[in-house]
């Protein structure tokens, strides 16, 4: 499962802190197409641009975009660190097919960085693309139509790709990475600068210990037995909107129970009470054991 994001770059300061950020010796890898010279890719496509006359906007008084930039960023999970298939080569020839397929004409540039998430010290892979805005078979400015048909242009390339690649894809409203499963949301961020200490890690502890207090006692409907458990310890627990997860807040802070990591799922959850063959039969006893 890869994300693709665009930025358009419209300064000549903003094109020269790309050229810094792309020429970092931090990157691992680095490629280049429809240039002569890679190593000296600024200037060779500055000099494209201004002999087709790109170096200025096509009207006056308009913004003018000189070049491109996109992120391919790998799920964490998918990447060589993580256990993954994506190594760092791998993700290169993955980025090489991409740029090639859309855009064949644009002199580009790509590197490949290994990137950390400050929250919880994941670390993934993404290669950053620079495309230049002149197209040399046409001499035309790059245009893709309008920015939402573009988005879901670029998206659904990179799903085509995924899919050749064996990627997971990306699923709406679901946890995507199990690396990132522990990450702190920004309402907790927010509760622990104010003092207040509700995490992720208190809510997955106060659930296994009531999912196994429920398992002890036994009873008829292990799902309320759970949700009453977890309201004498200041936890609600509801249904998620879509009705495919459990809900808990606590002091502000609300979360769905996929988010609390492996196993927290409303499967996982309901399995673990036993109550998982009566989900099977439905949505009723999840229904029911939600009614106060």
């Amino acid at each position: 499962m890869t994300v693709v994001k665009q930025v358009a770059v419209t300064s000549a300061a903003h094109v020269k802190n790309l050229g810094k950020y792309l020429d970092d010796e931090r990157a691992i890898a680095r490629e280049g197409q429809n240039l002569a010279r890679e190593n000296d890719w600024q200037k060779e496509m500055d000099a494209t641009r201004e002999a087709y006359g790109h170096n200025a906007p096509a009207r006056a008084g308009c913004a003018n975009t000189y070049m491109y930039h996109q992120v391919l960023g790998f799920n964490p999970d998918e990447c060589a660190m993580n256990g993954g298939k994506m190594t760092p080569q791998a993700c290169m020839d993955y980025a090489r097919e991409y740029v090639q397929a859309r855009y064949p004409n644009q002199e580009a540039v790509w590197v490949l960085h290994e990137e950390r998430c400050q929250a919880d010290g994941t670390s993934r892979y993404a290669v950053h693309v620079g495309i230049n805005r002149t197209d040399l078979e046409t001499g035309r400015r790059l245009a893709e139509g309008r920015s939402k048909q573009a988005k879901i242009s670029r998206a659904n390339s990179v799903r085509d790709l995924d899919r050749k690649w064996g990627l997971r894809e990306v699923r709406a409203n679901q946890r995507n990475s199990r690396a990132h499963a522990r990450q702190p949301t920004r309402t907790e961020k927010e509760l622990a600068a104010r003092g207040v200490k509700p995490n992720k890690e208190t809510m997955r502890e106060a659930v296994k210990q009531c999912v196994a207090e429920v398992r002890q006692e036994g009873g008829g409907n292990p799902v309320r037995a759970l949700a009453e458990k977890l309201d004498e310890r200041g936890v609600r627990m509801t249904l998620s909107k879509d009705g495919r997860d459990f809900q808990f807040e606590r002091n502000g802070l609300k979360v769905n129970s996929s988010k609390l990591g492996r196993g927290f799922s409303q499967q996982g959850i309901t399995a673990a009470l036993g109550a998982s063959s009566a989900l099977e039969r439905g949505s009723g006893l999840a229904d029911e054991g939600m009614g106060r």
